[in-house]
């Protein structure tokens, strides 16, 4: 299984809906869902195996204060799950005032607790509490890692 088969899957998994990959990539090393459309479309990084940057590492970070479980999964894993939260919390969402708020951070932190953003990690936090879950992450992290 290639990496991007290993995203579709698990991603499609835990959205329960079936994700599209979009064409368009971003250079850094972010991953992004877009929720205006019926289906889940998942934006990746441009390289898949590019080294970690800072804004990734403080993600890491975040997500680990909040849920030291996660220190067991791998940073992909973990984005995965927020980028999938984003996507079953859309319908809460207001995308002006999320723009808005985005926009308006002057910092990594200040981003991460934008409510949106904190409420698709405590979505992936739920998600990752059960022990099927749990299970089915560390499957995707063989696929993806190819151990």
């Amino acid at each position: 299984m290639t990496k991007l088969q290993a995203i579709r899957w698990f991603s499609t998994f835990v959205s329960g809906d079936k994700i599209i990959i979009t064409k368009e990539k971003y250079e850094g090393t972010n991953f992004a869902m877009g929720i205006g459309d019926k289906q889940p479309r998942l934006k990746l990084p441009k390289d898949l195996n590019a080294p970690y940057d800072i804004g990734d590492k403080l993600f890491r970070k975040n997500f680990i204060e909040r849920c030291p479980m996660a220190k067991g999964f791998s940073t992909v894993t973990l984005a995965l799950l927020h980028e999938c939260g984003h996507w079953r919390t859309r319908s809460i969402i207001n995308m002006n005032v999320y723009t808005k708020m985005a926009y308006e951070a002057k910092s990594h932190d200040d981003y991460f607790n934008i409510p949106y953003e904190r409420l698709a990690t405590e979505w992936a936090i739920c998600w990752l509490n059960d022990p099927y879950n749990r299970m089915m992450a560390k499957l995707f992290e063989k696929q993806y890692f190819g151990y």
